[in-house]
């Protein structure tokens, strides 16, 4: 499976914006073909693995999920969902799955992060969305 920009972006919580800066400085491998930049798992798993890469979006999601429980101003119904996956081969299986229902069905005003950690060998999870969106979500993730 090869990923977008966006989906690249969904998945570690870095901006487009961060991720092409990532790619012209090396630390992000991929390729671009008429304008549009594509990621092997080969380098979507040697671009997460990186330390600093790791470091922030484990602050990053600790940040995602803190902005959720402090956020006292929200106008509509939320849910914040975190699910971890021993091992890496099912975490990437779900994870595949979840992009492409998110791709498909386009969900509004919803967040998804993924991040598989080595040492622990599990992967975390973490959507925040309305109730029938990550319902959706937990769907398919069984």
């Amino acid at each position: 499976m090869h990923y977008t920009l966006a989906e690249l972006a969904l998945m570690t919580g870095y901006s487009t914006r961060s991720l092409r800066t990532f790619y012209r400085q090396g630390l992000l491998s991929g390729t671009m073909e008429a304008g549009k930049y594509s990621f092997s798992e080969e380098d979507v798993g040697h671009f997460m693995a990186q330390p600093f890469i790791v470091s922030g979006m484990k602050t990053k999601t600790r940040m995602q999920v803190h902005h959720f429980l402090e956020e006292e101003h929200t106008r509509k119904p939320a849910t914040c969902l975190i699910h971890d996956e021993p091992g890496r081969e099912r975490a990437e299986q779900l994870n595949d799955i979840l992009l492409e229902y998110i791709n498909r069905e386009h969900p509004e005003e919803f967040t998804y992060t993924y991040l598989y950690d080595d040492k622990k060998e599990v992967a975390r999870f973490i959507f925040i969305g309305s109730a029938k969106e990550v319902a959706a979500v937990l769907e398919r993730i069984g």
